[in-house]
């Protein structure tokens, strides 16, 4: 099946979405760089949601202003898409790869973020977003967050550890939580 009949499938609304998926649960939708219109990126609980798009393959796709409110996104991926202020309230957003994703606005009120790459993400004035969400996902330093949470590598130290019986040659670097003693 092909990227355009997965898109048509999702155009017909989260029910139709999901019924497809219960029909086909092996296939991994292909949805890169679909631009679904705003009355069509509605996939919340109001318009027959929570959508189920697990492992979906969703890169550059434009989801501004969608409602994904309780979503599976779960192992989804979103490189490069555009989810500003885009309602993921509640959505299962674990192990998702959101790298290089504009997320501006966005409402992450009780959404799963365990282990979801943010690399390279866009963050700036999100909603509801935790400290403790962001802990549990994988950021870097090109991740853009707000001005309300600490980047999760400003609270690790580099420590240097020499082995004396290897000399300065074998010297490692490791990462260990900051004591703010």
């Amino acid at each position: 099946m092909t990227e355009v009949v997965h898109i048509e499938i999702l155009r017909g609304g989260p029910r139709t979405w999901n019924a497809w998926r219960e029909d086909n649960p092996s296939k991994n939708p292909i949805l890169d760089y679909a631009a679904l219109s705003l009355g069509e990126r509605q996939f919340g609980p109001i318009n027959g949601g929570p959508i189920n798009l697990r492992s979906a393959s969703m890169r550059g796709a434009v989801l501004r202003f969608a409602t994904l409110s309780r979503a599976n996104l779960e192992c989804a991926d979103l490189f490069e898409a555009d989810l500003a202020h885009a309602r993921l309230d509640g959505a299962n957003l674990a192990s998702a790869n959101l790298s290089c994703t504009i997320l501006d606005y966005a409402d992450f009120s009780g959404a799963v973020l365990s282990n979801a790459n943010l690399t390279g993400a866009s963050l700036l004035d999100v909603q509801n977003l935790t400290q403790s969400q962001i802990n549990l996902s994988i950021c870097d330093a090109t991740t853009i967050f707000p001005a309300h949470l600490v980047h999760p590598i400003a609270m690790l130290k580099v420590v240097r550890k020499i082995n004396v019986g290897w000399g300065d040659r074998n010297q490692i670097s490791v990462l260990v939580p900051n004591s703010r003693d």
